[in-house]
């Protein structure tokens, strides 16, 4: 047990698993050691499903660990963690409360009498820069004032420690950046709390401009690959060169981690199903776009930079690009594929074809065909599916899963999906098996 003063929190080899429906165990986080210390910020960064948010929803105590223990000041944490305050991605606001109604939320159960109560939330809208919209609902609020009087709410309580789980994710650029200098200067006051941060994000920019100690994360299961102390000063720009080295540092720990360095080869059959990942084909088409427009190929950070996409979204994009066979990702590199450039100058019609083509060498849709063509309906239902999917990627969530597979193969006509009776249903009969030649098509 840790006695070290300057320590709020501590996760000690915490580890979650959830049961599956075959009665296996899915593990989510395994052997996360951390401290959460006074005086910093300290950002949790990682790719989509490598567990951040179970990690940080543990040291709230919204959930309890499946081994390991969390420690607050030493001592082993008991129902929600008393020095946290929390702000959501989603706002979380009470659309029939006001914006006072709404801060004063956070002191709910806490027993502040009336005249203190009204005192501590003026001061938290005061100092989001809410002030003159304490009598408005959130339904007259932009997407950013929604989230200053999250931070509010948070703030009220005058928490020790501040958690955010990817609060700027759905914001506009430029209010993000806002918000994010605006946390930094409430973090840098030391005359209130809180004292510390913690902050789950998907964005290296976003981490480097505003951690102290930045925590990267691998995924299958979440696990910390390496904790980093960013000594610079603030504020912080990203045309620095001490910013783009750190950043550069982050960006290669993640790829190495979930690119790899060998070329993909397209007309090799993957020995094992994959995951697809979590894109829509219109995403995967305007990443070939971008790609086309720089010549064919870019550094994925600079090409995440360029467009203004997280990170882990765009990761998530070239992957599913690269399992299409229509990128290769050599180093940091994304080089698009004769492949690729074929399905970008392809009408629908026509990339539907590729689409086609390409999802039936996918050992995943291989499968699903299979067990599909053996039903005299040539449908099974969508739990059926899900169940099936939990056993061939047990680190996946299924739902999402089923949600990606659902998507892809309706865009290439392979697999369609009746809503009314939740059925997965072969569509073979629009799209043929083989790719056309690039002239036809509609």
């Amino acid at each position: 047990m840790s006695t070290n003063h300057d320590t709020i929190c501590e996760l000690r080899g915490v580890g979650k698993s959830y049961s599956l429906p075959d009665g296996k165990d899915l593990m989510v986080l395994d052997n996360i050691t951390l401290d959460v210390r006074r005086q910093d910020v300290t950002a949790i960064l990682g790719p989509s499903g490598c567990g951040k948010s179970t990690l940080v929803r543990i040291l709230v105590g919204l959930i309890e660990p499946s081994r390991g223990e969390v420690l607050v000041h030493g001592r082993p944490l008991v129902g929600l963690n008393p020095a946290i305050s929390m702000v959501f991605q989603n706002f979380a606001l009470y659309p029939w409360l006001t914006v006072a109604e709404n801060v004063a939320a956070g002191l709910n159960g806490r027993g502040v009498p009336p005249a203190r109560r009204r005192e501590l939330v003026q001061q938290a809208i005061n100092r989001v820069g809410l002030e003159g919209f304490e009598e408005a609902y959130p339904k007259e609020l932009s997407g950013g004032m929604k989230q200053r009087v999250g931070i509010a709410r948070a703030l009220v309580a005058q928490p020790e420690l501040l958690v955010m789980d990817e609060p700027f994710s759905g914001l506009d650029v430029l209010t993000a950046e806002n918000l994010r200098a605006e946390v930094v200067s409430l973090w840098q006051d030391a005359t209130c709390d809180p004292n510390s941060v913690v902050l789950v994000t998907h964005n290296i920019q976003e981490a480097v401009t505003m951690a102290t100690r930045i925590v990267v994360m691998g995924a299958n299961p979440g696990q910390i690959r390496t904790v980093l102390d960013n000594p610079l000063p603030f504020p912080r720009s990203p045309h620095e060169p001490e910013f783009r080295a750190l950043a550069d540092r982050i960006h290669q720990i993640l790829t190495q981690a979930l690119i790899p360095d060998e070329p993909a080869k397209p007309a090799a059959v993957p020995a094992r199903i994959l995951p697809l990942p979590n894109v829509t084909p219109g995403e995967i088409a305007g990443l070939l776009e971008r790609l086309d427009d720089v010549g064919g190929r870019a550094d994925i950070f600079d090409l995440s930079v360029e467009i203004g996409r997280e990170f882990g979204k765009m990761l998530a994009a070239v992957k599913a690009a690269e399992l299409l066979a229509f990128v290769e990702t050599p180093k940091d590199q994304v080089v698009l594929t004769a492949k690729g450039r074929q399905y970008l100058q392809a009408k629908v019609r026509l990339r539907k074809v590729l689409l086609n083509a390409q999802l039936r060498a996918l050992p995943l849709f291989q499968r699903l065909i299979e067990i599909l063509s053996r039903q005299e309906s040539r449908s099974l239902d969508e739990e059926i599916v899900m169940e099936e999917l939990a056993v061939w990627l047990p680190t996946e969530r299924p739902q999402t899963m089923f949600r990606n597979v659902v998507r892809w193969g309706r865009y290439a006509e392979l697999l369609g999906y009746n809503a009314d009776e939740r059925k997965l249903y072969l569509d073979t009969e629009n799209i043929p098996p083989a790719p056309a030649q690039p002239g036809d098509g509609a």
